[in-house]
């Protein structure tokens, strides 16, 4: 099976942004109607799962431009802005012209050096590029980035927008669905779509309809791989689980720990501390943390 399609947060991902949920888009596409003199963007929001990184493809995507993707919290160090982001910029556009884009994914896990040399490339090779930064938490963000930015902040997106693009999903995979069970998970997931598009695959997996009864959060989908590690010590499920279901490895950590706590469990408190220290420093991997946790528990 494609990777890509198995996990539908990727396979349903807009491409094109009048495909998107938000009130952002008017702003961008006029943006995009004189690309080579747009500036450069940071776009953020406190809360994951809006669209921002879905959003800086769909503009790579609709501008069609050279493009250089980071993700910021794995590529954070100096030596990733000095030798790739330097060597990418320097170079002329291979596309009818429009500046070359560079797309730093979750900018605000850069270093303060790296942020003080990205600076510096964003304002030598303006001209020739064009930077988009994501964040969570724009206070992380050095001001001299800031000021060369413009800043987009993704608000929560309307509940029947994320409505209609949930029914979407659902028809375009023959799953049985009411409204009242879609308006349910998108209450209980609100704001972030991508937690809500996660429920629906959960649900999907387990063979049950999206409707009032089956509505749930992402949590419970971590409760779940609680359940089968600690308490029901099923190996096997979790592997199926875990390639059956797309979970966002950080907030897996969080549930963990908070749980941990909850439990006065101190080996898992210990796992779950190492693997923060870890996911900052940029060593993000599912697998590990699901093996060091069945390990943990044997």
């Amino acid at each position: 099976m494609d990777p890509i399609n198995s996990m539908w947060t990727e396979k349903y991902r807009p491409s094109k942004i009048d495909d998107m949920v938000g009130d952002f888009k008017s702003k961008i596409k006029k943006y995009l109607q004189e690309p080579n003199k747009m500036q450069h963007l940071l776009l953020h929001s406190v809360t994951p799962g809006t669209g921002k990184t879905t959003l800086a493809k769909a503009i790579i995507n609709e501008l069609g431009a050279d493009s250089l993707v980071l993700n910021s919290s794995n590529d954070r160090k100096i030596e990733t802005v000095r030798e790739k982001v330097n060597a990418f910029v320097k170079t002329k556009s291979s596309k009818n012209g429009i500046r070359r884009i560079v797309f730093m994914d979750e900018a605000d896990g850069l270093t303060k050096a790296a942020q003080d040399a990205l600076r510096n490339l964003m304002e030598t090779y303006a001209s020739n590029a064009i930077f988009i930064l994501t964040c969570n938490y724009v206070s992380k963000i050095s001001d001299a980035i800031q000021s060369r930015c413009t800043k987009i902040e993704f608000t929560k997106p309307k509940r029947e927008d994320i409505l209609e693009y949930l029914k979407y999903v659902c028809d375009n995979e023959g799953m049985e669905y009411t409204d009242k069970g879609l308006t349910k998970i998108i209450n209980i997931n609100y704001p972030s779509i991508r937690n809500c598009v996660q429920v629906l695959q959960a649900l999907y997996t387990e063979g049950k309809p999206a409707i009032d009864d089956n509505a749930k959060s992402s949590e419970d989908i971590y409760q779940k791989l609680w359940d089968m590690i600690i308490i029901d010590k099923n190996w096997k499920g979790v592997k199926d689980y875990v390639f059956s279901n797309v979970i966002n490895i950080r907030e897996l950590n969080k549930f963990f720990w908070f749980k941990a706590v909850e439990k006065s469990h101190i080996k898992i408190i210990q796992v779950t501390a190492s693997n923060e220290d870890k996911f900052v420093r940029g060593g993000e991997d599912i697998i590990i943390f699901i093996t060091s946790l069945i390990d943990m528990a044997r």
